[in-house]
């Protein structure tokens, strides 16, 4: 059966160069992004600051004004971006012993409580010395706190957003490809059996194929299925982890639980990645593809229809 193609060293290093030339295009649009965020964020943490942290330093604990601000994702990520380091919802949900459900805010005062003091007894000390020192704030300390709170959720939000839309956009285009040849796309499902998948010529978004989830999961017309992981890297030390450690670890598994002649683990790469990093997996068994050549992925997807008695490639 054919194989996915085989990058020597200098073509790895190659390609390598020319996705880490394209991420450096991408990222000159960030700070716009990063300016969006900033300026949506400044009046809540504005209105965080000046309003609501008073009333939440009182001792009698505002349950209406934490279910206010629980019930907005905007003021509740303010809320949660006062400590040092900012608090996750969940890591607030467990410190807390709470669901954060704004109902329960308004009529249980020791689940309010737990709330507030999960934030304020680690409140950023840096940010907001006022409060530490029991005194009023000094001119510009508030104005301070507020452009130095903003800067931490705008810079965490645009690292969210470059991972999940980066990401997003390149399982988008593999499928654009996998359409533009015909490929019919399923609703994702569980595949612990290789009769459970898609037929040959379909595919389907996010399953679980065997014990371990696929970004992607092709049937291609000789009947092996091509499990596709999508990754997108922004640093060589980061690669590690998408590459050698997530990738090629479920190409692992789905080998150990199908073996070769039935999965061509395979992984879609943009951004930076280390060139040994890519041999060392290229080595374990993960074919690789590029996202600014995926041209490459659907020459090998061709080569797997059954061949004509003319020996032209068969649909």
């Amino acid at each position: 059966m054919p194989e996915p193609r085989r990058w020597s060293s200098a073509q790895l290093e190659t390609l390598a160069n020319e996705a880490v030339k394209l991420f450096r295009t991408e990222r000159v649009g960030e700070p716009r992004i990063y300016s969006a965020f900033f300026e949506a964020f400044a009046p809540v943490f504005r209105d965080m600051i000046e309003n609501a942290l008073p009333a939440l330093l009182k001792k009698d604990v505002d349950r209406e004004l934490l279910a206010k601000i629980v019930s907005s994702d905007e003021a509740r990520t303010a809320f949660r971006y006062l400590a040092a380091p900012p608090i996750s919802d969940d890591d607030l949900k467990t410190l807390a012993s709470t669901s954060l459900s704004a109902a329960a805010l308004r009529t249980d005062a020791a689940q309010a409580e737990r709330v507030r003091d999960a934030v304020l007894n680690v409140i950023d000390p840096h940010r907001f010395p006022w409060i530490g020192d029991n005194r009023n704030p000094r001119d510009g300390e508030k104005n301070t706190a507020i452009i130095a709170s903003a800067v931490l959720v705008a810079t965490q939000k645009v690292s969210t957003s470059r991972r999940s839309s980066a990401k997003r956009q390149q399982e988008e285009a593999v499928k654009t490809t996998l359409k533009k040849m015909h490929f019919r796309e399923v609703p994702p499902r569980n595949i612990p059996l290789l009769e459970d998948g898609p037929r040959p010529g379909e595919f389907c978004g996010e399953s679980k194929l065997g014990d371990t989830r696929a970004d992607l999961v092709v049937r291609l017309a000789d009947r092996r299925y091509l499990a596709i992981e999508c990754k997108v890297s922004n640093s060589a030390v980061n690669s590690f982890k998408r590459l050698n450690h997530e990738a090629l670890g479920k190409a692992r598994r789905w080998l150990e639980q199908f073996g070769r002649r039935a999965v061509v683990p395979a992984a879609v790469l943009s951004g930076v990645f280390n060139k040994n990093n890519l041999e060392a997996v290229q080595d374990g068994g993960l074919a690789l593809f590029w996202g600014h050549r995926l041209g490459d992925l659907e020459t090998f997807i061709a080569t797997c229809r059954p061949k004509t008695p003319q020996g032209q490639s068969g649909r």
